[in-house]
């Protein structure tokens, strides 16, 4: 079997693992995101805590990015750490996704460009308190640019896609009502907040 069979099946592994939380929890935690998921007897992560880009070492193309929610008073180290929620309420089309750094060939960066350019689905985690997330997927990148930085991320579903089984983004389908499902979530944001004693990890 080749590399990138064994990373749609661990793609797909991770999408099943994630739909199963969400039937559990309303949001997801620390608690419920460090086990990762299981493939062939393997624990493969779902995110590096430190880090907002990741790309497991079993595969070879990025698995999921994030973006955490910003602490009152905090440093706000992207830009995606301000807009992104904006983005969403107002529907937008596609969200930002800010670079790693300055450097657009920096390993992270490349990563991103590697799924824009391989049309994968992806897994990402919007902060919608400190460390909760909302799982969104599949999702994908559209747009990759080095003069802005940034990244541009839709949310959506491949059409003629056999159930569970992502496949690239031709035909994707991200339209507004697609994008408005997170929003009664981060509403709730705020009494998740006092729940939450930890502060977040500096990262996207």
């Amino acid at each position: 079997m080749g590399n990138d069979d064994l990373d749609t099946l661990m793609r797909v592994a991770a999408f099943e693992h994630l739909r199963m939380l969400g039937a559990l929890y309303p949001h997801l935690t620390h608690k419920e995101l460090a086990p990762g998921f299981m493939f062939r007897g393997e624990r493969i992560p779902l995110m590096n805590p430190q880090r907002g880009i990741f790309k497991p070492r079993q595969m070879r193309l990025l698995l999921s990015i994030k973006t955490v929610f910003p602490r009152a008073g905090g440093r706000v180290w992207y830009d995606d750490q301000r807009h992104v929620h904006r983005q969403i309420f107002d529907a937008d089309d596609r969200i930002d996704y800010a670079f790693m750094g300055q450097n657009p060939d920096a390993a992270d960066n490349r990563c991103l460009r590697e799924a824009f350019e391989n049309r994968i689905p992806l897994i990402y985690f919007l902060g919608i308190s400190l460390e909760c997330y909302q799982a969104v997927f599949p999702s994908y990148i559209v747009d990759w640019d080095a003069g802005s930085l940034k990244a541009n991320v839709a949310f959506g579903v491949a059409e003629h896609t056999a159930p569970g089984r992502p496949t690239a983004f031709d035909g994707l389908r991200s339209t507004r009502a697609g994008l408005r499902w997170p929003v009664p979530r981060i509403q709730s944001a705020a009494s998740l907040q006092k729940s939450t004693a930890r502060p977040p990890s500096h990262e996207n």
